[in-house]
């Protein structure tokens, strides 16, 4: 990767600009420039040979308006810069940005390679400083992206398959609570379905498959059983099996505890009455320990 210092002035040449003769009157070349909407004019010879010389719009300003000169009485040639200073295509940022501060100018023309008394285009100060601001910051996140792409998509993809194929066992437990007429029950599991399936779908794209070292194996396991977990508790928290009147944080702790038993396969409970449960999620309460265990054997075959 070439550093932005050492790029080609070629690649960040203006290709349009104004030529003028140099008997031009500076009103003549402001007709010129405007529709152009370019800053620089170059000026050749009266037989329009050779370039002899440069104007931008602030020596416009500076040299004939702020001096309340009649624009249609002065020649371009008298408020020119000459001899024109330029560089080849060829010379690199670095060289051209030393040459217009060496010379205190903003505006460069650049030649042909192959022949230096034509004129191909322009480079500002501006748009250098610009482009190498740009260029430094792409390159900094590019370390970042080959971080991301190393290191954390293999962890987003195998965490995606993980959700993908545990939400699509979830299809079972909703479907029997359909079956059965148990509503509340069918929907709070349907709700875990599509939060894990629609989560592990979005992990997939911007996962990649790949091996997993030690560390990164590590985060698979632990991120999977912790979303997991979250997505369902969301059975729990729709169908409320604890007590009345329990607030929103109680709801959401007692609910991942409950789905975290589940997944992890430990099995405990602080349910108080689980007899009075329906029957599709007292079947889903037991389904998620064998989804736990299906996924941990999933998790050591892939590691």
């Amino acid at each position: 990767m070439v550093e932005p210092l050492e790029r080609p002035l070629s690649s960040y040449i203006h290709a349009q600009f104004v030529t003028v003769n140099e008997n031009t009157s500076v009103a003549e070349a402001v007709k010129i420039l405007q529709p152009k909407h370019v800053e620089i004019i170059l000026v050749t010879s009266n037989d329009g040979r050779k370039y002899v010389g440069i104007v931008t719009d602030s020596d416009i300003l500076e040299k004939v308006v702020m001096k309340g000169d009649d624009s249609d009485l002065v020649s371009i040639k008298s408020i020119m810069s000459s001899p024109i200073i330029s560089l080849p295509s060829s010379s690199t940022v670095k060289q051209a940005i030393e040459l217009m501060r060496a010379r205190k100018i903003k505006h460069l023309p650049v030649t042909d390679i192959t022949n230096k008394e034509q004129i191909i285009g322009t480079v500002t100060q501006e748009y250098l400083a610009e482009a190498i601001r740009i260029a430094v910051v792409e390159k900094t996140f590019r370390s970042y992206r080959k971080v991301i792409r190393e290191h954390y998509k293999p962890i987003f993809a195998n965490v995606a398959i993980i959700l993908q194929f545990s939400g699509l066992l979830m299809v079972i437990p909703a479907l029997l609570g359909t079956i059965l007429g148990e509503w509340k029950s069918s929907i709070g599991i349907y709700m875990a379905f599509v939060g894990m399936f629609l989560t592990g779908y979005v992990m997939n794209i911007v996962g990649e498959k790949s091996p997993l070292n030690l560390k990164q194996s590590s985060i698979v396991v632990v991120l999977s059983f912790f979303l997991l977990s979250l997505f369902g508790s969301l059975p729990y928290m729709y169908v409320n099996p604890f007590y009345d009147d329990i607030d929103l944080f109680s709801l959401f702790a007692s609910s991942f505890m409950e789905s975290t038993s589940g997944f992890t396969t430990t099995g405990i409970s602080t349910i108080l009455n689980p007899e009075n449960l329906s029957d599709s999620f007292s079947f889903y309460r037991s389904y998620t320990e064998l989804v736990g265990g299906l996924s941990f054997i999933y998790l050591i075959m892939a590691l």
